[in-house]
């Protein structure tokens, strides 16, 4: 849902920090993709590389944090755990 501008026929932008590979998460998806009538656009990072992106300023994955996520596993405060971070200062202070 970037950009706030949601179509019936919009792609729909997965997050995932764990250990998977994006193979995996590919071979998996076509079904999903199927079932909802909409792409899926994965992307798929460890701990340690989200923790990493994260501490250098990563553009994508700070409008993640600042944006509206509907969580299929975990919630907000796993996220900033990951992270490293609290995530509703974090949105504060980048408002």
């Amino acid at each position: 849902m970037a950009r706030q501008e949601e179509k019936a026929e919009s792609d729909i932008d997965l997050l995932i920090v764990g250990k998977v590979t994006l193979e995996d998460v590919l071979a998996r998806l076509g079904d999903v993709e199927s079932s909802l009538g909409r792409a899926l656009n994965p992307t798929v990072y460890s701990v340690a590389e989200f923790k990493t992106r994260l501490g250098s300023g990563n553009h994508f994955l700070n409008s993640v944090l600042r944006g509206e996520k509907v969580f299929l596993i975990g919630d907000e405060n796993e996220l900033g755990k990951v992270g490293g971070i609290r995530l509703a200062q974090s949105r504060t202070n980048q408002s």
